[in-house]
């Protein structure tokens, strides 16, 4: 197995617990958080769809 693909999986793997917890606080469905695996750009793909998203959790609605 090619060394980019195991440090790839290790990296998501890495960022995936925080990022699911992030989405379960946020009221977010948990298959979400597994956007991380998509290579280079899945991190920040979550980080957009966070940052401009209604969280169903947010205690004062739309804004």
């Amino acid at each position: 197995m090619p060394v980019q693909i195991v440090v790839g999986l290790a990296l998501g793997a890495i960022l995936f617990y925080p990022a699911l917890r992030i989405c379960r606080r946020a009221g977010l469905r948990w298959p979400l958080a597994l956007v991380v695996f998509v290579p280079l750009v899945g991190p920040l793909i979550l980080l957009a769809l966070l940052a401009f998203m209604i969280w169903p959790s947010d205690p004062y609605g739309k804004r």
